[in-house]
């Protein structure tokens, strides 16, 4: 479990997430207090970030921005790709 530091913004408390939780500036999240645990549902983010990721590699795609499978078996096959 990561520890994050809470901060005081104008009048309110905030939190910083780390970039890789997979929400954007200015997403809603749905806050749940359950006794002692603060729970934040990521799950409409999530989506958010995931399909732009999906939309972001088929317009390499469309870009005919395309590498084989012989490429990236030279290019990453020390750390194990194509095994």
């Amino acid at each position: 479990m990561q520890k994050i530091k809470v901060r005081k913004i104008g009048n309110s408390l905030g939190i910083i997430l780390p970039k890789d939780s997979g929400i954007a500036e200015g997403e809603a999240l749905i806050y749940q207090k359950n006794g002692s645990i603060i729970q934040l549902d990521l799950s409409d983010a999530q989506k958010k970030y995931d399909r732009k990721l999906i939309e972001d590699s088929f317009k390499e795609f469309e870009n005919n921005n395309l590498v084989t499978e012989a490429e990236m078996l030279e290019e990453f096959g020390r750390y194990g790709w194509g095994k």
